[in-house]
């Protein structure tokens, strides 16, 4: 990032850096689990859309992941290296699929739990950077509408 982009940002760059690291963490082990439940959910005529967008989702979530390493490269940070951190250094860590591929209930309400921390996690990033970093705001903001969206798809697979 040049001299001026630097010089707009009015937080403490490396907590920011730290701050976008941990999500950046969180979005790769979700991109995981998310591939891997997509991968082996079975048991109902529904599993096959939830297989879909569980793989689709998992998609956005290794977006997300690439953009906030844009970012934190851009502030002059380096995007976790070692894949063995990542629990380590995420928010929430893991979120473990259920052991049983054919309950679809409980892979969809792990789902949900993730999004929902992605949610609380994005939301306080927005807080923290309206107004004193207005490109990694736009940045969460962005990635902030697409975790609503997937907790709502999720949600209404239990309705």
């Amino acid at each position: 990032m040049g001299t001026k982009g630097k010089q707009i940002v009015e937080l403490d760059v490396a907590e920011l850096i730290a701050e976008l690291n941990r999500a950046y963490a969180d979005e790769w082990l979700a991109a995981y689990a998310y591939n891997y439940m997509g991968q082996v959910v079975t048991g109902r005529p529904a599993a096959k859309q939830l297989a879909a967008l569980l793989l689709d989702t998992s998609k956005d979530e290794l977006e997300h992941q690439q953009e906030l390493a844009e970012r934190i490269v851009s502030l002059g940070g380096k995007p976790v290296a070692d894949v063995s951190k990542l629990v380590e250094t995420s928010n929430d860590g893991y979120p473990t699929p259920p052991a049983n591929e054919k309950d679809f209930e409980a892979i969809v309400r792990k789902v949900i739990e993730a999004e929902r921390g992605a949610i609380e996690v994005y939301n306080r990033l927005c807080a923290r950077t309206e107004g004193k970093d207005p490109i990694s705001h736009c940045l969460v903001v962005h990635i902030l509408g697409e975790e609503v969206e997937h907790e709502d798809e999720f949600e209404s697979l239990l309705s």
